[in-house]
């Protein structure tokens, strides 16, 4: 099973819901966190730029949207925390839990990248 925590932001590129990394770094960049919240909210990204892999750089990535594998369990509770923080800054956050995605592209033992299709087994919970 993948899961993908979303906001309700589409994406200009996937045209899909805008992931919470997206949002995290859009929030603080906003200027609208107290410098102590600035801090918080840096850490948990720095966390994950340093346990959570990235593509090549030459990933033609484009449309391509990252799911975390449900067998990557300390990088969601991770995720979660990132999440209450966003909720608490206004954000309304979902949780994309599909079984099976038809085109993935890229993965690693966390994540995987995959181009949306509709052969995708998506559900939503909130």
């Amino acid at each position: 099973m993948y899961l993908r925590f979303v906001t309700t932001r589409i994406d200009d590129d996937s045209h899909k819901p805008e992931g919470v990394f997206a949002a995290a770094y859009a929030l603080l960049e906003s200027g609208d966190l107290s410098p102590e919240e600035r801090v918080q909210l840096r850490e948990m990204l720095v966390w994950f730029n340093k346990y959570l892999s990235h593509p090549p750089k030459r990933f033609p990535g484009g449309r391509a949207i990252f799911w975390f594998r449900s067998s990557a369990r300390v990088h969601i509770a991770q995720i979660w925390n990132l999440v209450h923080f966003l909720r608490l800054h206004g954000y309304y956050v979902e949780v994309y839990k599909c079984r099976r995605l038809a085109n993935i592209c890229w993965y690693d033992s966390h994540q995987v990248a995959s181009y949306p299709s509709p052969l995708d087994g998506k559900t939503t919970v909130q």
